[in-house]
């Protein structure tokens, strides 16, 4: 009783390609490099980073692609992976 850990939590990451004349765009960026760094800096306790994706486009355009890397979360918790727990949606633009 209190002994068990917290649970591990799973992150999918996204970014987008460069849009309207900008001649890249840092999301895309960060989260093409972002497996890599993290493979050679570690990952904190209990974090698994699932998937770097990088949308093509931005608004209706992305929702497909978006679609799956969401269902891949939801199937994963349903499944009983790490990746139980709730799906954290964080996004950022630049």
């Amino acid at each position: 009783m209190g002994s068990e850990g917290p649970s591990a939590v799973t992150v999918h990451v996204t970014g987008f390609k460069k849009f309207h004349g900008v001649a890249e765009n840092p999301t895309e960026k960060i989260v093409t490099n972002l497996k890599s760094f993290m493979e050679k800096r570690g990952l904190p306790k209990n974090l698994v980073l699932s998937s770097c994706t990088v949308l093509e486009t931005a608004g209706q355009g992305a929702l497909g692609t978006l679609h799956k890397v969401l269902e891949s979360a939801i199937t994963d918790r349903e499944n009983g992976s790490a990746a139980q727990g709730q799906v954290i949606w964080v996004s950022a633009y630049c």
